[in-house]
C-alpha cells in the first residue's frame, strides 16, 4: 500500500502534502472510532454528560493513534452530517 502523496506548491512557497488514499485504521482503532461517536450521539440531548468516558477510552493511545482516531471521528461525523447544514 503506498502512502506517497502529492506535493501543492501555494503561492507563499510552501509544500502542502495531500494523501491520495486515506489511512486504513487497526480493527482496536476502529473500535474505540464507533465508541466514540456512540458517546457523542448519546451526549447530544445534553442530559448525559460523556467526557469522562472518552477520555478513558483514548488515555492509553499514542500521540500517532489518538491523531488518526480524531482524524476519523472527523471525517465521519463531515460524512453524517446532512448535505444541507455543510458548509465549505
Amino acid at each position: 500500500m503506498s502512502t506517497a502523496g502529492v506535493q501543492v506548491r501555494t503561492t507563499e512557497g510552501a509544500v502542502v502534502m495531500n494523501q491520495e488514499e486515506p489511512k486504513q485504521l487497526r480493527p482496536q482503532l476502529q473500535e474505540i472510532v464507533s465508541d466514540l461517536l456512540a458517546l457523542k450521539t448519546m451526549a447530544k440531548d445534553g442530559t448525559i454528560m460523556t467526557h469522562h468516558s472518552q477520555r478513558e477510552l483514548v488515555k492509553h493511545l499514542s500521540p500517532r493513534d489518538l491523531a488518526d482516531v480524531a482524524r476519523a471521528v472527523s471525517e465521519t461525523e463531515k460524512r453524517q452530517q446532512p448535505i444541507c447544514n455543510r458548509t465549505k
